[in-house]
């Protein structure tokens, strides 16, 4: 003979919260399949891939769980979309279809160009020069060296954002100057 099925009502988002700190398995199955299904299509826009963005998802909620005494999440919302969101980033920076500056120039493989590979090559050293010094250390360190922003940021004793709005910086000023048509559309 079956169990009868408990129909509860509807929890507030705060007590959700709440029994899962406590560690309220039912509470947290109740989450996981509820949202699992919005954030693996969520995740999927980034990756592209549907089995790398279950797994995406599965690891945020085991993360969640392993956490759950010290985390202080004030909207579910907010914290499953932005771990889902940083996790496919994170990802898809540990893709090998990131190339380096100097990767990008000569992905051809052609030999034919190489002056004027060399004096592109050239050309972007001197405006990656030209930048501010914090700046020129940034972006080389995240670009020539592969270093992640926050590695840098340990690096160089700064701020995770100071790393991120510098770097943005450094290629903004790379795109204006080697593709102007973009600088328009902005």
């Amino acid at each position: 003979m079956t169990e009868p099925i408990k129909m509860e009502l509807p929890r507030t988002e705060k007590e959700i919260i709440r029994l899962i700190a406590k560690g309220d398995e039912q509470a947290y199955e109740q989450l996981f399949r509820s949202w699992y299904a919005r954030l693996t299509m969520f995740a999927y826009r980034f990756i592209q891939d549907r089995q790398e963005a279950e797994n995406i998802v599965q690891i945020v909620f085991i993360k969640y769980w392993e956490k759950r005494k010290e985390l202080k999440i004030e909207s579910l919302n907010s914290y499953l979309m932005t771990a889902v969101r940083n996790s496919c980033l994170n990802e898809l920076k540990r893709r090998p279809h990131f190339y380096s500056v100097d990767d990008q120039i000569n992905l051809s493989g052609e030999e034919e160009d190489t002056d004027v590979d060399q004096e592109l090559l050239t050309r972007i050293h001197q405006v990656i020069d030209q930048m501010p010094p914090q700046r020129q250390r940034i972006f080389k360190m995240g670009r020539f060296e592969g270093l992640k922003y926050k590695e840098i940021a340990a690096r160089l004793g700064i701020s995770h954002k100071t790393v991120e709005v510098q770097m943005g910086k450094a290629l903004k000023t790379l795109r204006e100057i080697f593709n102007p048509q973009q600088k328009s559309k902005v």
